[in-house]
């Protein structure tokens, strides 16, 4: 799994939609997929926050007591 894009191209990305620019313009501008734009505008809408969620295993693994 790759690392979660910067919190700058997340808020750039937001704030061309809020600005007026379409989901797919504000997609083509950045080089990044409009599915991208849409999560990152859902995002911003439901929890107010653009910081990517954890990576990872919390800690469950297969040898853990």
């Amino acid at each position: 799994m790759g690392k979660p894009h910067p919190v700058e191209l997340r808020d750039r990305a937001v704030r061309l939609v809020e600005q007026g620019s379409t989901h797919t313009e504000a997609a083509r501008r950045l080089c990044v997929s409009i599915k991208f734009v849409n999560d990152m505008v859902r995002l911003k809408r439901e929890t107010g926050s653009l910081a990517p969620k954890p990576q990872g295993n919390p800690g469950r693994g297969k040898l853990t007591g």
